[in-house]
């Protein structure tokens, strides 16, 4: 495959044996993805959304993904595997342990999970794409070899498809936004970021009803800000079912007014659904590359409705805090920043 892009060997293979996959007749496999939900939604999906288009076989694709995420994929299948109908989440979080990073597709951990999977679907031979396609594909951005426009030449990004409709929580309120905050190399676990994520809480559930997402069951090495319910704020355990733990807060966040938490994977969620995102991260410890895609893409797909800021620049967090509470009380209003 001759693309001015593609600088190395090994990215051409790769993208020649997924695209192989998708123009030939049988059924394709893609996954397991056992990765972070941020490489899930702003890399991944959007590259499957890619290459489904290349080829017949796009149509006749199944899904392997973890925690509730099907929705998610259903703009291209509705035939799905939740890897945790497979393994209980504490042996998912033994074998996935360390870096998510999934460069190998020989992994023996995802060869189980595919071959469980494929008896599960009743398939038999097919062609699979491993989530290692994608991350050799764009190793060189990672790499700082290239640009996010090497991303961009092999993605798609669309909004997502709102997810099942469910019960809200006991007494939560129809106007309300959804708050995640956890610690990560991005927003350490400190007395500062602490004192300031309960300011925040304190300060937005003033002006509107907070649905405050926390976890019970831990998948990964992220731990989630450990508040308790009170006035204004709803705290909120969406992991009492692991299979369905995305499902739930997808259908919490694709219904709110909007989105604040810390910088990452759920703050890309948000404006997937078209619901303004704002963010903080308090330390460099991140790619910068991540960030400015994100920028980029939601700049089309809901403009002004994502933005990260560092929490450090504490005149901007208070200014951008106190638009987003004013903005989601006020029903009808967009909450852009």
């Amino acid at each position: 495959m001759n693309h001015p892009l593609l600088t190395d060997a090994t990215q051409e293979k790769v993208l020649g044996r997924a695209l192989a996959a998708m123009r030939a007749d049988g059924e394709v496999l893609a996954g397991p993805w056992t990765g972070e939900i941020g490489f899930e939604l702003l890399y991944w999906i959007p590259f499957l959304a890619w290459l489904a288009a290349q080829g017949p076989a796009g149509r006749r694709m199944a899904v392997v993904s973890r925690g509730g995420a099907a929705h998610w994929y259903r703009h291209l299948s509705h035939r799905y595997v939740d890897i945790l109908d497979l393994v209980t989440p504490d042996e998912f979080r033994e074998r996935t342990a360390g870096k998510k990073k999934q460069y190998d597709r020989k992994n023996e951990f995802d060869r189980e999970l595919l071959d469980a999977a494929r008896v599960r679907l009743g398939l038999g031979d097919v062609s699979e794409v491993h989530p290692s396609t994608m991350f050799r594909l764009f190793a060189p951005l990672w790499r700082k070899r290239a640009t996010i426009d090497l991303v961009e030449a092999f993605s798609s990004f669309a909004p997502l498809a709102p997810p099942p409709t469910g019960e809200r929580p006991a007494g939560l309120p129809a106007d309300y936004v959804v708050a995640k905050f956890y610690f990560s190399k991005a927003f350490p676990d400190t007395a500062a970021n602490r004192a300031f994520v309960a300011a925040t809480l304190a300060r937005v559930s003033r002006h509107v009803p907070v649905a405050l997402l926390s976890t019970s069951v831990r998948l990964d090495e992220h731990s989630d800000y450990d508040a308790k319910a009170g006035s204004g704020v709803f705290l909120i355990d969406s992991h009492t079912v692991p299979q369905r733990n995305l499902e739930m807060q997808s259908t919490l966040i694709a219904g709110a007014r909007g989105f604040i938490g810390t910088y990452g994977g759920f703050s890309y969620l948000a404006p997937f659904y078209d619901v303004p995102s704002l963010s903080f991260y308090s330390r460099n410890g991140f790619e910068a590359h991540h960030l400015e895609l994100a920028n980029r893409v939601f700049d089309r797909l809901l403009p002004g409705g994502f933005f990260a800021l560092d929490r450090r620049a504490e005149t901007a967090a208070k200014n951008a805090i106190g638009q987003f509470a004013a903005r989601a009380a006020k029903p009808g209003l967009t909450v852009a920043m």
